[in-house]
């Protein structure tokens, strides 16, 4: 039997890495690029763009309509998707204000990937040393659709990511940094809210510091809003967009919850309780019960993680959980899955699951990997239950690895 050379052994993971993120990059420079440089409406970008916009100017940016009229003016597209993230948000873009649409949109594509880097810096600070989760790192920079989907969207996961990824690093990590990492995690909270379920396990878990941190920059990121944002339109958010994401209606979004590439658990009661818009109230009731059913068992399993990788896939389980409970879970949030890949994949190559579970992971991996297109198109030459199994793939891949991530963040160090 050949033996490979410790030397060897140890490079090997870095240079498979050094070389995707060269093609990575390439990708990026030859594929994605020129797409972005031709596009004129800017996808999801528009909205964040235009909402900015007219909350400067002193109009509801909340009011799709007023969105699509300063498009119309500018000569981008005819109507934009409704904005629907807390108030805060808007800080992030003020560097738009002087932009038009289209620079916007080219600049926050590279931006989008800068994101990316930092979140994975802080995936691999939390985890600690593996070559298991740089083999994973490299796949995923080879193959991950998903990432590439979000940078073509203009989507604000990544910002969101590595803010969150960030923050648990330093308030999780050896030195307890809880004022700075809860502060992190407040600031990801209100670009989106579903950070927010990581406040909650801190409190869960007693970690009082770093969850009062995270609801304080909460507060005072809100009032440094107001300038740019009333209180009238403010409370608006909270008292009529937010109440709406629980039924399904994301502020008017004109996208059914059916949709193929809707990798949500509401997807799912959605389609055997249907209704003509948003969800029906037994597909409601189905959806509430079963997501607080499992963030409620997610709490309870993953109350104690005994050291850092534990941590880490205590935080992989929870965002798989941030990516199926809301109505909506589209390709590009799939980008959230990234610590839960590369957590898992340090799990296993640490021995904290058994080595049969590299299986259902290579399993995982491949699924959420799986171009959305060709399984589209693979679906509508199928029968109605094959199509139906096409569809949900990708929501069994992200229940399966949060799984893996559950069951490793409950094991205990072998040098322990």
């Amino acid at each position: 039997m050949v033996s490979i050379p410790p030397t060897f052994r140890r490079a090997a993971p870095w240079v498979a890495l050094a070389l995707a993120t060269a093609l990575h990059v390439r990708g990026l420079v030859t594929e994605d690029w020129p797409v972005v440089k031709r596009e004129r409406h800017a996808r999801d970008f528009a909205s964040y763009h235009y909402a900015v916009h007219a909350a400067a100017a002193g109009d509801d940016p909340y009011d799709a309509a007023i969105l699509g009229e300063l498009a119309k003016a500018e000569g981008t597209r005819k109507s934009v998707h409704p904005y629907f993230y807390p108030p805060p948000f808007l800080l992030t873009m003020l560097w738009a204000l002087p932009l038009t649409l289209s620079e916007a949109y080219r600049l926050w594509f590279w931006a989008d990937s800068a994101f990316f880097v930092g979140a994975v810096v802080a995936a691999l600070r939390l985890i600690g040393p593996s070559p298991a989760a740089i083999w994973a790192l490299a796949g995923l920079l080879l193959a991950f659709t998903p990432l590439r989907n979000n940078h073509l969207m203009g989507q604000a996961n990544l910002p969101v990511l590595a803010l969150m990824t960030a923050g648990l690093a330093a308030a999780e990590g050896p030195r307890r940094r809880e004022v700075f990492g809860g502060a992190l995690v407040g600031v990801a909270a209100m670009m989106k809210m579903s950070p927010g379920l990581l406040v909650a396990w801190w409190l869960v878990r007693g970690r009082w510091r770093a969850a009062i941190v995270a609801c304080v920059t909460a507060v005072l990121l809100t009032v440094l809003t107001l300038p740019l944002l009333g209180p009238a339109l403010q409370l608006h958010f909270y008292r009529d967009v937010l109440p709406g994401f629980g039924s399904g209606d994301y502020h008017g979004l004109k996208v059914p919850l059916t949709l193929f590439g809707n990798h949500s658990l509401p997807n799912l009661w959605a389609q055997v309780f249907p209704a003509k818009d948003g969800l029906s109230s037994a597909a409601r009731l189905a959806s509430s019960v079963t997501n607080l059913g499992l963030v409620a068992a997610g709490f309870a399993a993953l109350r104690a993680p005994k050291d850092g990788l534990a941590v880490a896939n205590a935080v992989g389980a929870l965002s798989c959980l941030m990516v199926v409970v809301p109505a909506y879970a589209y390709e590009h949030h799939l980008t959230f899955l990234v610590p839960a890949v590369l957590a898992s994949a340090a799990a296993l190559g640490a021995g904290r699951l058994p080595r049969l579970a590299w299986g259902p992971w290579l399993l995982a991996f491949v699924l959420l990997c799986a171009p959305l297109t060709a399984l589209k198109d693979q679906a509508g030459e199928s029968g109605e239950i094959t199509a139906f199994l096409l569809q949900e793939l990708k929501t069994f891949a992200v229940l399966l690895l949060g799984a893996l991530c559950g069951i490793a963040a409950r094991q205990k160090s072998s040098e322990s």
